[in-house]
């Protein structure tokens, strides 16, 4: 996988990647190295991180937009992945847990990572089917926050449901039938449900949740793209309760 944007690099390299190498465009065809590509290079060597020369042309082909420089991860993904079962051992008194319900489109997975980050969430799950995969797209549209938010990736949504209710937590379904979030008793223990871009919470997910949540509007439009609604719905945890701790 690569990483190709300046934020999405700089946070990539202070999470400690390790498997990892930076590609530097030289020769003809690359750009003048500035002050953002020095920075990185810094930090690169601080870290540890070999720096390898490449033609222009070789970066044009991973990335026509790139900025002369690409961090390429030779093992793993950006984020940190945890096991729901890992994740649960951890006796919490306070944890925001989101829970994305097949989204697919990786602008908005980014997005939400993005808020997950700002917010203090402690872990995001998704499905490991029919959902937008992590790319250099949603690494990109976190702008780095990807590397630093734990997520999980389940085959069932519905279980890890239910395992997060005997660990306490309660379950808020988003959907615009459901009561305004700033008058539901949010618990200290909250899993934020985020549905499908276009066909929302799964029934499934909706029937065992503990209460539907909405976001109340105005305007002309009825619905919120699930990036914002999520950002939303995330803040008002953040506003009763505060932000976890960063590890």
């Amino acid at each position: 996988m690569y990483i190709t944007s300046f934020h999405g690099i700089i946070e990539t390299l202070r999470s400690k990647p390790k498997q990892a190498r930076m590609l530097l465009a030289q020769g003809k065809g690359a750009p003048r190295q500035g002050p953002r590509v020095r920075d990185i290079l810094e930090l690169a060597k601080e870290m540890k991180i070999p720096v390898q020369g490449v033609e222009a042309a070789h970066l044009d082909r991973i990335n026509p937009d790139h900025k002369g420089i690409v961090l390429e991860l030779l093992s793993a993904s950006p984020e940190p992945r945890i096991a729901l079962e890992e994740f649960l051992e951890e006796n919490r008194s306070k944890s925001l847990v989101l829970m994305l319900d097949h989204i697919e489109d990786p602008q908005n997975f980014g997005a939400i990572l993005r808020s997950a980050d700002a917010f203090g969430a402690d872990l995001v799950i998704a499905p490991m089917r029919r959902a937008a995969p992590m790319s250099e797209a949603v690494a990109k549209a976190s702008a780095g926050a990807a590397a630093w938010v734990p997520l999980c990736q389940v085959q069932n949504l519905a279980e890890a449901a239910r395992k997060l209710k005997a660990a306490g937590y309660w379950i808020y379904a988003a959907d615009m039938g459901g009561k305004p979030i700033g008058d539901a008793d949010l618990a200290a223990k909250t899993c934020l449900v985020l549905g499908n871009e276009g066909s929302g919470v799964s029934r499934l997910l909706s029937e065992s949740a503990d209460e539907i949540v909405s976001i109340p509007m105005g305007g002309h439009v009825d619905s919120l793209n699930v990036s914002v609604a999520s950002a939303l719905c995330m803040y008002e945890y953040f506003r009763r309760f505060g932000s976890v701790p960063p590890v």
